[in-house]
């Protein structure tokens, strides 16, 4: 498996006096088991809601932090006795539909990523923000990773995925489908823009560990290289979507609690293949829900990106690989800044997402910095600490002046601007296409996504130089488009 990640979730805003929220949380804790939350019918909503809480916080640390031995223990204390009379409700749910569902919108967050990060990349002219640009690139490329290795965990569970089809495409400006208060959207580079990237990529935890560094690792080589079933029960689709929608506020968390589900259909078709409640995490690994094809895998050999590392699936410890990955690379492992663990310098050491579009924003590194007035008595800093290390120079004037979230029907005065619009909608498609084959098990499809990727950023820039009008200048679009 990957790095640890230790993750400490962030809790919702709640009517509730904070006195009143942690003497309530103490209550349910010790009340709502893990089989009462699964399988008891006569739980009300507002327990069930803080069961959830506590135990998709628990198993999710224990699991993505690769502590074996005490997830162990955990289920030995929820499951060691067994159960007299469970209840059919949870037993009963096809559990398909729903991670379909979960899994297709992870994928929407990843796709929603992409287009505004290549649009801010293709606008920066040629010649300059060379470091800027290697930012915004590597995060591209590893947002394209994500969707991928979440195609592969729809795979393992015998789900297709679906990246081409028009309801798969973002409409810009848009907000994430998650509890967020900000629009994302096509825009040109800008401080305005790379500040929509940092909010967002935000990490679930307030703090970080302040960089600190092993003399004997070369730094400058980084430098170099960055440069409902029953009335109430709450195991419904629209329950489950229900707690994320008022959870769940960055991605990290939506993968926490998706990962959580995903464990909790697992141990459901446990039990309903062996009658018992699985006590180990060797019992719970295999089989189950993970019945799909190895054959449709995605293998890191047959994956032409660059940054990170694609992950197959065909048991839960592969999910947890590809969690691990994803969240790692966004907001930072083992709380640090880094997406790896920086011991593990020798896999590439490189700062997660949020922080690589900080210091583009800051114009500055964090390797070097002096962080002491922020950190703690621990060594801890808030994330939102400013990198204060060596300059990364930045030329915010030298990118084109792209309308934002342009459309193609605002080239239809012009036949030869519309041409070119409709064109690169079609590569766009074209570039979706040989992923969606790939996905369905025609891996070698993936070869085509290079070409496609650089027709992109020339028809991109071509747009890009235009005036649409007296102010603004074309830009890709990202549409759906027949071929």
């Amino acid at each position: 498996m990957r790095q640890r990640l230790i993750n400490k979730t962030a809790q919702p805003q709640e009517t509730l006096t904070a006195g009143r929220m942690a003497a309530r949380s103490a209550v349910v804790t010790e009340a709502v088991s893990l089989p009462s939350l699964l399988f008891d019918s006569t739980l009300s909503r507002e327990d069930w809601i803080e069961g959830l809480k506590h135990h998709s916080k628990t198993l999710t640390n224990l699991l993505l932090t690769d502590q074996i031995k005490e997830f162990n223990a955990y289920l030995e204390s929820q499951f060691g006795s067994e159960i007299s009379e469970l209840k059919k409700g949870l037993t009963e749910i096809d559990y398909k539909p729903i991670l379909q569902d979960l899994l297709q919108t992870a994928i929407l967050i990843e796709h929603s990523t992409i287009p505004p990060y290549l649009t801010a990349l293709y606008s920066i002219k040629d010649g300059t923000n060379a470091l800027a640009s290697q930012i915004i690139r590597s995060v591209a490329v590893e947002e394209m990773l994500h969707l991928i290795m979440v195609c592969n965990v729809l795979n393992a569970i015998d789900i297709q995925p679906s990246v081409n089809k028009q309801e798969n495409y973002p409409t810009y400006p848009m907000k994430l489908p998650m509890n967020v208060d900000f629009y994302i959207g096509l825009e040109t580079f800008s401080s305005n823009s790379i500040a929509t990237f940092i909010a967002i990529e935000s990490p679930t935890k307030p703090l970080v560990k302040a960089p600190k560094y092993d003399h004997e690792i070369d730094t400058s080589a980084l430098y170099s290289q960055r440069a409902a079933v029953q009335e109430n029960n709450f195991w419904t689709l629209e329950n489950m979507k229900g707690f994320i929608m008022e959870n769940v506020h960055t991605i990290g968390e939506y993968y926490d609690v998706l990962f959580f589900y995903i464990v909790i259909f697992q141990i459901i078709a446990y039990y309903k293949e062996h009658g018992t409640l699985p006590k180990s995490f060797e019992e719970l690994n295999t089989g189950g829900i993970f019945t799909g094809k190895p054959s449709k895998q995605i293998r890191p050999e047959q994956y032409y990106g660059s940054g990170g590392k694609l992950h197959f699936v065909e048991a839960l410890d592969g999910v947890i690989a590809v969690f691990q990955e994803i969240k790692g690379q966004g907001e930072g492992a083992d709380d640090s800044i880094f997406d790896v663990d920086p011991s593990q310098f020798e896999e590439g050491m490189e700062l997660a997402h949020y922080f690589r579009f900080k210091e583009v924003f800051h114009e500055h590194f964090y390797l070097g910095g002096n962080y002491e007035p922020f950190m703690d008595e621990n060594g801890m800093m808030p994330v939102t600490t400013p990198p204060t290390g060596k300059d990364l120079p930045v030329e915010w004037d030298e990118a084109y002046p792209m309308k934002p979230n342009p459309k193609v029907e605002d080239y239809i005065k012009n036949k030869e601007l519309h041409a070119q619009g409709v064109e690169f909608n079609k590569t766009y498609r074209r570039l979706l296409d040989a992923i969606q084959s790939a996905v369905e098990g025609n891996q070698r499809e993936l070869e085509k996504s290079i070409m496609y990727m650089y027709a992109l950023k020339e028809q991109a820039v071509n747009l890009m130089k235009q005036p649409l009008d007296s102010q603004n200048n074309a830009g890709p679009t990202f549409q759906y488009t027949e071929l």
